[in-house]
């Protein structure tokens, strides 16, 4: 054990401040691991000529993200990004999937990284907290670079949780760390939202599609919530967890005893997650100060959790996901509405290749047979993707397909046989439409 808790000495958040140059570049990670107190404060500042900040997955509509001379780059959309670029601020998108923020992290590293980290304890060690993901690597990394600035907010209210003990235990010491300071900013909460009936038909379908023992991944959102509250109350159980994300889902599943972990291959008997995003009552029992968890669910870093290899060790291994729109081909787009931003790559095509190498394993794909664009109600099952559409998960990985009016399987099924499942669950004042439009596919194209 290193002793190191006695030289903890935090500094003020304004000699953090002078850190800066007026042109620099600062990385920040997703959500529940962002520094709030730091990036409330950057607003202090009125020398900035270019400040640019790589993000995703914003928590707060921080005032300097509206500075003219500040420019974001994010990886994945949420509320406050597509409000920033809706309002013409300097808003970006950056195409990777979540492990390749930690790879870019890593090949072109900021000057400054910084994050938000839980307090020392007696031995000196803080953790990442509820967010290991892509920035556990990066930051250690800028820790140990002259070059880079690691810019520690040690909030006390952000839990205490643990990684894998064979690495780097989702922990640093407090003898790496030279700039840091204390706040005791009450974490992010995920708004809670109630599933619309369309939701909650998808999810009795999903549910349908579940079998005890098998090891669970479940995307963000209401579809996923309620499907793990129906598993929570259900009679079914024994399962495993291996997920990019965890939510309020994965404690109703936990005090239920519904989660065992123990037919899992890798990570026997502990539950896996690269960030938490949820509620209070989520932080409080992943919190080891709280003692509940010991060591139960552990985060660890993105490249590990959602490596497809790793995850489809996990036999019966279960991904489930959303998205957007669907093509007859079985091109899911999760990400975009055309060529606009709507959400991000994340992590959905590796847990679905994960999930499609895992022996016994599936993947569910969630997706709402409508959408109200402009006031008008739309098919999101489609003859084509409209121009421009960016392909989230690729056709020969497309398995199960679930709407509110039914299970399509399309693994192992040819071209033609895959629009006429996917019309068969796309709703009912389309179904005539779509079917037209396939017979000219198939007299112009399949049978030509």
């Amino acid at each position: 054990m290193k002793n190191g808790s006695a030289a903890y000495k935090p500094q003020t958040i304004q000699s953090i401040l002078t850190l800066f140059r007026p042109r620099d570049h600062l990385s920040i990670p997703l959500a529940t691991g962002q520094p709030m107190a730091l990036m409330n404060a950057l607003s202090d500042r009125t020398d900035w000529e270019r400040l640019e900040i790589f993000t995703g997955l914003l928590s707060f509509p921080y005032p300097i993200l509206m500075n003219p001379n500040v420019y974001v780059t994010s990886g994945y959309y949420g509320p406050i990004e597509r409000y920033l670029n809706a309002q013409g601020f300097h808003m970006n998108y950056f195409p990777s999937d979540f492990t390749g923020f930690e790879i870019y992290s890593l090949k072109k590293p900021s000057r400054v990284v910084a994050t938000t980290l839980s307090p020392p304890d007696a031995d000196g060690y803080l953790t990442f907290g509820t967010h290991a993901a892509a920035i556990v690597k990066p930051f250690l990394a800028a820790c140990r670079n002259p070059d880079q600035i690691a810019i520690a907010e040690i909030n006390t209210r952000m839990p205490i949780v643990y990684g894998d003990q064979n690495q780097d235990d989702n922990k640093v010491h407090i003898s790496e760390l030279k700039y840091y300071f204390e706040t005791d900013q009450t974490p992010s909460e995920l708004p809670k939202s109630e599933p619309s009936e369309a939701e909650s038909k998808i999810a009795d379908f999903v549910q349908s599609l579940i079998h005890s023992g098998e090891t669970l991944q479940f995307g963000i959102g209401a579809i996923a919530d309620q499907v793990a509250s129906h598993l929570a109350q259900g009679s079914m159980g024994d399962f495993g967890i291996h997920s990019e994300l965890i939510s309020d889902g994965f404690i109703k599943m936990l005090e239920a005893g519904k989660i065992s972990n123990r037919h899992k291959k890798n990570f026997q008997n502990q539950s896996v997650f690269t960030f938490a995003f949820g509620s209070q009552d989520l932080y409080d029992f992943l919190d080891e100060r709280k003692g509940k968890n010991k060591r139960q669910a552990i985060a660890l870093p993105v490249s590990i959790v959602n490596d497809p290899h790793i995850i489809s060790q996990n036999p019966n291994m279960t991904s489930v996901n959303s998205g957007l729109m669907i093509d007859f081909s079985g091109q899911v787009c999760s990400e975009a509405i055309g060529l606009r931003q709507y959400s991000g790559v994340g992590g959905q095509l590796s847990f679905v290749q994960g999930a499609y190498a895992s022996p016994g394993g599936k993947s569910i794909i969630c997706i709402k047979s409508t959408a109200l664009v402009d006031g008008q109600k739309i098919s999101n099952i489609l003859a084509t993707l409209p121009i421009g559409s960016m392909v989230s998960t690729p056709r020969h990985y497309t398995q199960y397909v679930v709407t509110e009016y039914g299970i399509a399987d399309l693994y192992g099924v040819s071209d033609e046989e895959r629009a006429e499942k996917l019309i068969a669950v796309a709703h009912p004042d389309f179904r005539n439409e779509l079917g037209i439009k396939f017979e000219e596919m198939k007299r112009d194209f399949f049978k030509k």
